[in-house]
């Protein structure tokens, strides 16, 4: 009987510490735990709910983690420990983007508190976008819309052909007779439209094709054609057309390649007066097997002028690059780049970026 009460003494004293372990924990107390959104426009952004809760333990609330059942929702909280009696929140914003009809997405909240985890819920319904001609083709032309007037070719290697298409839009009441003008068209693009007679309502595709082989130019190249409308070239229907020229090589010229080396790739100029002029030479060393060529460079604006010693630098030989700085209009931190493309076959060696940076200071700032 003694041993009885012994045993029972002993298990409410672990229960009652148990208890006051309990109590003295943190505890998670939102206002609420589920928000609807109710009607979401689809292109109207992200939309967001921030979830309070107060710390109704004893010990501050330290949030662990909090993660939502899909990439649609991007939730934020409360990084700092909530003490006991303060507020802390989370977060749930919502990207309806191509999301139509009815959404439920949850938000896990880890934390310390003894009611963690704590599930977060929040519903609503997107609506569906009604495509109208002005969003499918945003772009005006003339009396003409488009989906773009950017050919983005990306990258071309420099023997190869892309194709591209356009699409065009006729919102007026009559036909209209619409062609690639050929008086303006660079001579690595060739473009057609079907049909050259476009119908009032009707649509047409601007066919072009872009030949890396007739660039003779690399990297970023970026060139444009015009539409004839009705007989008449639009100086507003200006196409873009872009692409990124690179080299093809050989499994041979790979293997033999050149290779430039610089001394430094980067020159401080310090700090200078508005107008002055700094110039500095780039050194670099043909460390490969056959000659190189530099095939381009160019600065990232027209205050820097670029200046090559030869043409082919053979193996184990030295070159340079004279930069010229011109601080004129200029002022506060500069940092510029002129870009080198060279016929090395290692893509580190193909395109080297040289940097001339530093501060212009001007009458006001002495």
């Amino acid at each position: 009987m003694k041993n009885k009460i012994i045993l029972l003494i002993v298990i409410l004293f672990v229960a009652s510490n148990f208890i006051y372990a309990q109590q003295k924990k943190a505890k998670m107390s939102f206002e609420k735990l589920k928000h609807d959104f109710g009607a979401v426009k689809q292109d109207g952004g992200s939309v967001d709910y921030q979830f309070v809760f107060t710390n109704t333990g004893a010990k501050p609330i330290i949030i662990e983690a909090v993660e939502s059942s899909c990439d649609c929702t991007s939730p934020s909280w409360s990084k700092a420990p909530v003490a006991p009696g303060a507020k802390g929140y989370v977060t749930a914003s919502f990207n309806p983007d191509k999301r139509p009809g009815h959404f439920t997405k949850t938000i896990t909240v880890t934390s310390n508190a003894k009611n963690s985890p704590t599930i977060l819920t929040i519903t609503g319904k997107v609506g569906y976008i009604v495509i109208t001609p002005e969003k499918e083709y945003p772009s005006k032309v003339g009396v003409l819309r488009m989906n773009t007037t950017h050919a983005n070719f990306a990258s071309v290697v420099n023997d190869e052909k892309k194709t591209k298409e356009l699409y065009i839009y006729n919102p007026t009441k009559a036909t209209v007779k619409v062609i690639a003008d050929p008086s303006y068209m660079p001579k690595y693009v060739t473009a057609t439209i079907s049909p050259s007679d476009i119908p009032a309502g009707g649509k047409a595709t601007l066919k072009i094709v872009y030949d890396a082989s007739k660039v003779n130019d690399w990297d970023y190249v970026r060139g444009s054609l015009y539409l004839n409308i009705n007989g008449q070239r639009e100086t507003k229907s200006r196409i873009n057309v872009s692409a990124v020229i690179t080299e093809k090589f050989t499994e041979e010229q790979k293997k033999n390649s050149p290779k430039i080396e610089f001394e430094t790739t980067e020159f401080n100029f310090g700090t200078i007066k508005q107008g002055d002029k700094v110039d500095y030479t780039f050194t670099f060393k043909n460390t490969g097997k056959t000659d190189l060529y530099i095939r381009k460079t160019k600065a990232s604006c027209g205050c820097t002028a670029v200046n090559m010693s030869k043409e082919a630098i053979p193996p184990g030989e030295t070159g340079t690059i004279k930069t010229t700085f011109n601080s004129a209009h200029k002022k506060g931190k500069q940092n510029k780049v002129v870009t080198v493309i060279t016929n090395c076959a290692e893509p580190k060696h193909n395109k080297i970026l040289l940097r001339v940076k530093g501060t212009v200071t001007t009458l006001e700032q002495k």
